[in-house]
């Protein structure tokens, strides 16, 4: 059983394994308040277009304590409630394996949900070879897959630790990012702290943001849902994994 976030990691993982595997299997993606929207319609496409089982489970950290007061353990207490579903799933299907697509490169990060994997006993066949981004992205260009595209994250890590996190801010930050992303936008990461929303993107992005067909109605947008939007133009759109999300003093967009 393979846990598939859509990711370019699992994605690899998941057309590596197909024409070997066959009905043997099984993709499973788990989905709730803290997953990017739009992420599940990319899985369920591969799925389809590689003819594997794939299931889906809703599931929502927000019971788990770590996860709502946004610790630095959050991460941890997600991946391990899901494993444990998951194992439990794979149980009932008489599954004995779980997999995940950790790399190489996830190793150099701060990652406490590699930590729940290791302990639960899942595989990680990348990790295992010895493949880091580059060498994925390169297989997937290979094998026909979405290769270029920047990486997701939970919603959660969109606010500094310690923040206490909800249902609903969640889904404010989900549909103020998928207003830029159903406007081409690729990487969008909107950082919150109180009244204040930092945007990042691209260097290459930044251009057509300032548009004022497309600052202006977000901007107005972000306004609606009570924050002032800041950019990050010296940030690359690229930040630094593994750091608490506190935002640093960036001029005010007006």
């Amino acid at each position: 059983m393979l846990l598939f976030s859509g990711g370019l990691d699992s994605s690899l993982l998941l057309a590596a394994a197909a024409p070997v595997l066959g009905p043997g299997l099984t993709a499973l993606t788990f989905t709730g308040p803290h997953t990017v929207p739009g992420e599940l319609a990319g899985a369920f496409a591969l799925a389809r277009r590689l003819l594997v089982r794939h299931l889906v489970r809703e599931t929502d950290p927000l019971v788990l304590p770590d996860f709502q007061h946004n610790t630095r353990q959050r991460c941890y207490a997600c991946k391990k409630a899901i494993i444990e579903k998951a194992r439990e799933m794979a149980a009932d299907l008489g599954i004995e394996e779980i997999w995940d697509g950790t790399n190489l490169d996830d190793l150099a990060d701060f990652r406490p949900g590699l930590q729940a994997a290791r302990e639960l006993g899942v595989k990680s066949p990348l990790l295992e070879a010895g493949l880091g981004k580059a060498a994925i992205r390169d297989l997937s260009r290979q094998l026909g897959l979405a290769w270029d595209r920047p990486p997701q994250s939970c919603l959660a890590t969109r606010f500094p630790y310690d923040t206490q996190l909800t249902r609903e801010t969640l889904a404010l930050v989900g549909r103020a990012e998928s207003w830029l992303r159903r406007r081409g936008f690729t990487y969008v990461r909107l950082r919150i702290s109180g009244g204040r929303a930092r945007l990042e993107l691209t260097h290459q992005e930044w251009r057509a943001f300032l548009a004022p067909e497309v600052h202006r109605p977000f901007t107005a947008l972000a306004a609606r849902m009570g924050w002032m939007v800041e950019l990050d133009a010296g940030g690359g759109g690229l930040p630094p994994t593994g750091k608490p999300g506190a935002l640093a003093s960036y001029p005010s967009f007006k």
